[in-house]
């Protein structure tokens, strides 16, 4: 009888411990779940982050890496939403006391979609400013990588056309040493082809 109730005894605990180990286990697996699960909505998020976004939310974006920057000592130009009239093109950077005839020249212009608020492209245009291209293009809520780093660092050997799709942004680049246009644009599906 002894001899029975340490078997049973035993039995219970052998149980006891691998429903632990195993339900240790599933806890664990479930954890990794849920941690991927957050990394695939926070890419998915910035996948669509630039689709539709708002000029608001965009300066208030570009407004806070600014900041950063500045706090490091980097100097970026600051944007802000303004109509040209003569031109009826919005832009973020365009100073008054410069025109494209100037050899220093810098300006950014926006492209928004019909709604007015929303944005369908970006513009920079002028001699290279490294720093305001990368904050430019940061803004847009794409996760910023070394590949994106080297892409931007050669913006002024890009005689031809040179484009990087990250993060559902596409970056097409341009230009010489002296003089370069970097485009931004949500990357957009293509109509359907008629048959």
């Amino acid at each position: 009888m002894k001899k029975y109730a340490v078997s049973i005894s035993v039995a219970a605990i052998v149980v006891v411990a691998g429903l632990t180990v195993f339900g240790g286990s599933n806890q664990t697996t479930a954890i990794e779940n849920s941690i991927s699960h957050e990394k695939e909505q926070k890419m998915n998020h910035s996948d669509s982050a630039f689709k539709n976004m708002t000029t608001k939310t965009y300066l208030s974006n570009y407004n806070s890496i600014r900041d950063e920057l500045a706090e490091k000592g980097i100097h970026t130009l600051p944007f802000a939403l303004e109509l040209e009239k003569k031109t009826n093109f919005y832009r973020f950077y365009y100073p008054k006391q410069e025109n494209s005839a100037n050899e220093k020249a810098i300006w950014v212009s926006v492209m928004l979609s019909g709604d007015q608020k929303t944005i369908d492209g970006i513009m920079y245009e002028g001699v290279p400013d490294v720093h305001t291209v990368k904050a430019m293009i940061q803004a847009t809520g794409l996760i910023w990588s070394p590949e994106l780093d080297q892409f931007i660092a050669n913006t002024n050997v890009a005689k031809t056309p040179k484009e990087m799709i990250v993060s559902g942004v596409k970056v097409t680049i341009e230009g010489t040493p002296a003089q370069i246009k970097v485009m931004v644009d949500p990357v957009k599906l293509e109509a359907p082809k008629k048959l």
